[in-house]
């Protein structure tokens, strides 16, 4: 079975509002299912789930989609992790839909040597018959249970993966299941024999690390003895192991960060294990490394509200800046727990205990008001400059929030407490001169590139001559596209192009329109055209009771963006059987067309604006000023509705 008959069986067999109600508590309202939407900050349900339309529409913010498209864009995920996750939450065998000449095999027997290693290091550990081990759990106060729940194991002085790979029958499997193992890391090659191998992970407490799914991709090991080079030692980087994009204990914790909109994020592993062992379930850690854009983006998309739990070192502050810098470019201002004098979680919770944890967090502070009182000395500076210093610091340090009213209003108390007498309004506008300085500095970094080359131009920038026929909108469209190839990213779609999609996918009769090739003349997404000239094939060969159900089928696939199936989905669900007169539909696509030019060349006037930024010679500011003049007549001719094209 395929992941297309996957697919199909989601739509077509699990009501929408099953999957998302998962995620969000629904209400009835007539035929329709209200509840609030996770995707912008809803005071008020706005988002409808129909269950026989299959699809899910906010009528404030714009999102929209099928179930599939809504785990993707709540969880951050792509099409097929998806699937995974309807499937984990709806009990169907993801695995039985994976198409097996598809999978890579490499990958398939990595996943396998990953698991059987972490039952192999699981059951030496259970026996109970080496003292390191139990020495460990009873030290961090770990039971049998929350044992198995992390799969801890222990590793013994000998090779005991190398041995058991070695016990494969066959002998094509056997050298490429240890040339696997080798790759993954697991095993090394013995320097003193070429064909013995040996066990990386040897002496050591094991700790599992797993992907979003609970599949094994990797370890972690703890030395039981201060000889042994690395206290802590990893996988190594792998085509399964990534270090740097891994939240530990995420698939534990993802249920529970959505229930409880937060999560605490720690750094290293027993921090999430010791707080997820003490009830706080929400937990994630980032396994010790720099936390990156991609932890930010996962913990972003389930809740805003993110607590900074790191180290109490100087490395975990200076994480805690960074962080709280890279959430705050996204509207997000974290709070912040410190432990000392405990150094980290763990530590504290063994010291004070569940509630002064709980307490900690019911009393947790915005970093960013940690860090502007980390800049106020014991005793006020008198001098006005040194006050201004301090003030041109806060600036600083709040940047990352732009004009979000949580800067401006710390700004203007920051202010108060060095005792400025300006007006709030006088010490808001410095704030934002600060900010306008630091944005033109950024464009003036453009002065170091090189310089475009400025040319007139020789050609109108709409093509007036159109391909005529009935199959004219799909040759175009082929012909157009042949160079595109399906691997490269999609390009965001303009306000305009959206617009586009959303009325051809509204009304569909506009499809038999010849002048619909003009319009897509202009479009420059290469995937909307790709898009548009699908439908056009199909459209003919179904009954309009289908369209519906058969278009959000072809949306919602892996080959199209965000965009394309939000604006499909927005008209999907406003989609009503409709016949057009020939003079409604004429002023459709004129309208469209309009549109489309008009921000065709506002686009070309701003390219040309930056251009005359950086220009070195009276001719070149010549040739812009030209360009520009002729693409504001032009607009100015589109506004009244003549083209001089």
């Amino acid at each position: 079975m395929s992941l297309d008959e996957l697919k199909l069986k989601i739509k077509e067999e699990i009501p929408i509002s099953s999957v998302i109600g998962h995620y969000v508590s629904l209400k009835r309202s007539g035929t329709a299912l209200l509840g609030v939407c996770p995707f912008h900050n809803d005071s008020k349900p706005s988002m409808n789930v129909n269950d026989s339309r299959k699809m899910f529409k906010c009528f404030a913010c714009g999102a929209g989609g099928d179930a599939i498209t809504f785990v993707q864009k709540i969880s951050n995920v792509d099409f097929v992790e998806a699937l995974k996750e309807i499937c984990q939450k709806t009990g169907i065998n993801f695995e039985s839909y994976q198409e097996q000449k598809k999978s890579n095999p490499k990958f398939e027997m990595g996943r396998k040597i990953l698991t059987k290693a972490a039952q192999l290091y699981r059951k030496t550990a259970s026996t109970h018959k080496f003292a390191p081990y139990d020495e460990f759990i009873k030290k961090r106060g770990l039971n049998e249970e929350i044992a198995a729940t992390y799969t801890l194991g222990f590793a013994q002085n000998k090779s005991s993966l190398y041995e058991y790979l070695k016990t494969i029958p066959d002998e094509k499997e056997r050298t490429f299941a240890i040339a696997t193992a080798e790759e993954l890391g697991l095993i090394k090659r013995d320097k003193h024999n070429s064909e013995a191998h040996y066990d990386t992970f040897r002496d050591r407490i094991i700790f599992p690390i797993w992907d979003q799914f609970g599949q094994v991709i990797g370890f972690t090991s703890r030395a039981i003895r201060d000889d042994q080079k690395a206290k802590y030692m990893n996988s190594a980087e792998s085509f399964l192991f990534k270090k740097n994009e891994l939240l530990y204990g995420f698939h534990l914790a993802k249920n529970a960060i959505r229930e409880k909109d937060a999560v605490i994020l720690v750094e290293g592993n027993m921090d999430q294990i010791a707080l997820y062992n003490n009830g706080f379930h929400n937990t994630v850690a980032c396994m010790g490394t720099a936390i990156t854009m991609f932890h930010i983006e996962r913990l972003s998309s389930m809740t805003k509200n993110i607590y900074l739990a790191l180290d109490s070192d100087a490395a975990g502050f200076k994480a805690m800046e960074r962080a709280n810098s890279m959430l705050a470019e996204k509207g997000i201002v974290a709070k912040y727990i410190e432990f000392s004098p405990q150094k980290d979680p763990d530590e504290f919770i063994k010291a004070q205990g569940v509630l002064a944890m709980q307490e900690k967090l019911d009393n947790a502070v915005p970093a960013f008001d940690v860090l502007l009182s980390k800049l106020i000395p014991e005793k006020l500076p008198e001098v006005l400059d040194r006050k201004l210093e301090l003030l041109n610091k806060a600036f600083e340090v709040l940047a990352p929030l732009k004009s979000h009213l949580a800067a401006t209003e710390r700004v203007v108390a920051f202010a108060k407490r060095l005792g400025l007498r300006s007006e709030p309004s006088q010490i808001v506008k410095n704030y934002q001169e600060f900010l306008a300085a630091i944005e033109a500095k950024e464009k003036n970094q453009a002065r170091f590139q090189p310089k475009p080359k400025i040319e007139m131009m020789e050609e109108p920038l709409v093509n007036p001559e159109y391909l005529e026929g009935e199959n004219a909108l799909v040759e175009f469209s082929e012909h157009k596209l042949q160079s595109h190839s399906p691997s490269e990213p999609h390009k965001k779609l303009t306000k305009t192009e959206k617009l586009v999609v959303q009325e051809l996918v509204q009304l569909p009769a506009l499809f038999s329109e010849s002048a619909l090739a003009e319009l897509l003349d202009l479009v420059t997404s290469d995937e909307v055209k790709k898009y548009i000239v699908k439908i056009k094939k199909i459209i003919l060969e179904i009954d309009e009771s289908e369209y519906a159900s058969v278009i959000l089928n072809l949306t919602s696939g892996p080959d199209y963006s965000a965009d394309l199936k939000a604006a499909a989905s927005s008209a999907l669900f406003n989609y009503r059987i409709k016949d057009l007169d020939a003079k409604t539909k004429s002023r459709i696509l004129s309208d469209l067309k309009t549109k489309l030019q008009m921000e065709q060349l506002k686009h070309k006037k701003e390219e040309l604006k930056n251009l005359q930024q950086i220009c070195e010679t009276d001719d070149e500011m010549t040739k812009i000023l030209l360009q520009l003049s002729e693409i504001e007549k032009n607009l100015q001719a589109l506004k009244k509705n003549k083209t001089v094209f």
